[in-house]
């Protein structure tokens, strides 16, 4: 059950996953800092492993209803079902138990974030795999969401606040990491032109 929330999570918040910064902001996310009903996360450095201790108010993204559903769904079942408070972790370390002839084997969770940022590649590297993709890397959650928000700003003032929600104090950094359009799509906006024309 954790792997969809944690992966759509990423997707739908704009959550600052690039490397250890995000997985470790990410790992460090009570339930708190999640409000459903503003589509926000709250990102207090004081409480949230950001990078370079920024404070960083996101809003979830246009066109992942299906992504906020499953966080919504994973929030409801951490407050009505495993009784989880607003300091809880919304992404709870798995609890272990010992097997008398087998080992070890994950048994439910804890209330306690994980200690390193491992378990939260293991689970996204292993959704990508399940779902016969190849992996892709952290940094691909934000190129992608980049990405989406050039397609479908309507106005500079929108891409900026795809920017802010990425994290960035200025649209120039958003746009240098993440402005390069490929040939066909220069070709097609310079010239009018489809790339099958």
């Amino acid at each position: 059950m954790k792997t969809r929330p944690l992966v759509q999570s990423i997707e739908v918040s704009h959550l600052r996953y690039e490397g250890n910064n995000c997985v470790a902001a990410l790992v460090s996310l009570r339930v708190k800092h999640v409000e459903l009903s503003e589509k926000s996360v709250t990102q207090n450095p004081r409480e949230v492993a950001t990078k370079f201790g920024k404070s960083i108010d996101t809003f979830f993204a246009k066109g992942f209803e299906e992504a906020e559903e499953v966080l919504a769904a994973w929030i409801t079942h951490l407050d009505e079902i495993a009784l989880y408070g607003p300091g809880d972790p919304i992404f709870p370390a798995t609890a272990i138990a010992a097997q008398s002839n087998t080992g070890f084997k994950a048994d439910g969770f804890e209330r306690s974030p994980w200690k390193s940022t491992e378990p939260v590649r293991k689970i996204v590297n292993g959704a990508f795999a399940r779902a016969g993709l190849p992996n892709f890397g952290p940094h691909a959650f934000r190129h992608m969401l980049a990405r989406h928000a050039a397609n479908t700003s309507k106005s500079v003032a929108e891409f900026v606040a795809n920017s802010q929600n990425l994290g960035h104090t200025d649209v120039l950094t958003t746009l240098r990491s993440y402005g390069q359009i490929s040939r066909e799509r220069q070709r097609e906006l310079i010239t009018g032109r489809k790339p099958d024309e």
